[in-house]
């Protein structure tokens, strides 16, 4: 958003996030922008994007988050076309992969497709928890900066559910008025 506002003539620099979080921009609810300006990036004027990091959430459940060709596991849907469907699986160690050395993430997870692969490891199971420990702080203060933002600006709306459980909240919601319950 912040580049097509930019292209368009408007607001620049940190001017549009303070703007939306103070609800003064016309058509959008008061809210926090999480967004960069990748014009010069899409111009040619920058070799680098704007961004360096990226947040991955399975509906509600923050999953990984990138940063610079580094990503954190955090949790992963199970392996298989089948994945999708099943709970997910949390990790009780943080997974870590270049996914510049592993642009198609075969050596992370529960299902790796690699010889190379245990817990995220670079080049074998010697190396996994060496930069596990190194990469683990960025992962967590980059969740924790996201994350706070939910206490000035909860989610406008609840993550969608493709099972029957978001159907039931709707209906104990619709008779919530009624004194049997």
């Amino acid at each position: 958003m912040p580049t097509l506002v930019d292209i368009a003539g408007g607001a620049k620099g940190e001017d549009l996030k303070k703007q939306i979080e103070a609800g003064q921009y016309p058509g959008i609810v008061k809210t926090t922008l999480d967004g960069f300006n990748q014009r010069d990036y899409l111009e040619g004027k920058s070799s680098k994007s704007a961004r360096d990091h990226f947040y991955y959430f399975s509906g509600a459940t923050p999953s990984a988050v990138r940063y610079k060709n580094w990503k954190m596991y955090y949790t992963m849907t199970q392996p298989g076309a089948t994945g999708w469907i099943l709970p997910l699986i949390p990790f009780h160690f943080t997974l870590v992969q270049n996914i510049k050395r592993d642009p198609y993430e075969q050596a992370v997870g529960t299902d790796m497709k690699s010889g190379t692969g245990m817990g995220g490891s670079l080049g074998g199971p010697v190396t996994a928890f060496l930069y596990d420990w190194n990469m683990l702080p960025i992962g967590q203060q980059l969740w924790l900066k996201h994350l706070t933002t939910y206490e000035k600006f909860p989610p406008l709306q609840a993550a969608e559910s493709y099972n029957l459980s978001q159907v039931l909240e709707q209906v104990k919601a619709a008779h919530s008025s009624h004194a049997s319950d």
